[in-house]
Order: structure tokens, then C-alpha cells, then sequence
């Protein structure tokens, strides 16, 4: 059971909650076992950054370089084509994980179902009720949150993070470790 706190207290995960990735090694390592992963990005990515960056453009040079296909919810996906990234499917989010819960879904590109989804920039209670569910309706899924606010219901998530360490993390695991514009 992990220590870290939901970062809206009243949204309990529960017995069992996700353990938190403090490290970017241990980011970087689920990365590397993903054998089809799939990164979903929603429209939250296009408000928070820093020092003239946005979450979107770090999550998309992510994708880049790790090789992977990439969801778009909300209008993330204009943002991440304006960034290089050609996202696999636009799709709402509950949408999305209703397909992800099914075992059967040939996943964005027809080749199979997904193995691992990273999850970013939904609102808060939207991605809560998404890894619930996935949680719960999709064993066959690892769930990784990584938003910079702790998501119980998840496989694997972030700790609840300001701007800097959450950049540092993500960067340090991605291996995109040139400075912030």
C-alpha cells in the first residue's frame, strides 16, 4: 500500500492503491518492458509547464523518441500535431478506455491490444474514474498515471508533484535530459 496521499483527499483508491514512481529509473523501466504501450494525452497538457514550456511538449518529445503511439483526448489532439506527433486516434476519454477494457480491441493500430497505458492531462476526476474502471474492468492492463497529481486507482503513478520535479522526472525517464527551453 503506498504512502502518498491522493492529491484530492476525499478521492480514496481504496485497500490497494497505486505504489508511487519517485525515480525516474523506475518510469524509465516500465517503459522499456511495455511491449504495446499507448500514451493518452488530454487537453490539461496544454495549460500546465513552466519557464515557457508545456506539459505537451514534453510528453510529445517523449512519444517521439520512446517510439509510442500516441491517444489524443480533448483538443490535445491539433496540439500534438503541431508538435510533430501524429496521434494514432482522437477519441474521448471514456470512449478510449471503454475499447482499452477489451481484451479483444486491436488496439490504435490493429495490431493487438495494448499492454501498458500512460496516462496524462485529463482532469483529475476524469482520470480517476478512468483508472477505476480500467482498474477494475481490464486485469489484462498495467495502468501508469502520469499526471503530476497521484492517482490511486492506477498501476503505477506519479507522486503529487510541483512543475520542476515533475519535469525532471519525466525527462529523466524519457531520456530527454537537454534543458528546458
Amino acid at each position: 500500500m503506498s504512502r502518498t496521499e491522493p492529491w484530492q483527499p476525499a478521492m480514496q483508491g481504496g485497500t490497494v492503491t497505486a505504489p508511487a514512481l519517485e525515480k525516474p529509473g523506475a518510469l524509465a523501466a516500465l517503459v522499456r518492458r511495455a511491449r504495446r504501450p499507448l500514451l493518452v494525452v488530454g487537453h490539461r497538457t496544454l495549460v500546465t509547464g513552466g519557464d515557457g514550456e508545456l506539459a505537451i511538449d514534453l510528453l510529445a518529445r517523449a512519444a517521439l523518441k520512446a517510439g509510442i503511439p500516441v491517444a489524443a483526448t480533448g483538443d490535445a489532439g491539433p496540439a500534438l500535431a503541431v508538435r510533430g506527433v501524429e496521434p494514432a486516434i482522437c477519441i474521448s476519454a471514456m470512449n478510449l478506455a471503454n475499447r482499452l477494457a477489451d481484451p479483444a480491441w486491436p488496439g490504435v493500430d490493429g495490431q493487438g491490444p495494448h499492454d501498458i497505458v500512460f496516462v496524462a492531462g485529463l482532469s483529475y476526476a476524469l482520470e480517476w474514474t478512468l483508472l477505476s474502471g480500467l482498474r477494475h474492468g481490464a486485469p489484462h492492463l498495467v495502468t501508469v498515471s502520469l499526471s503530476p497529481a497521484y492517482e490511486p486507482h492506477a498501476s503505477f503513478s506519479l507522486p503529487n508533484l510541483a512543475w520542476p520535479a515533475w519535469r525532471s522526472l519525466i525527462a529523466g525517464a524519457f531520456g530527454l535530459e537537454e534543458a528546458a527551453p
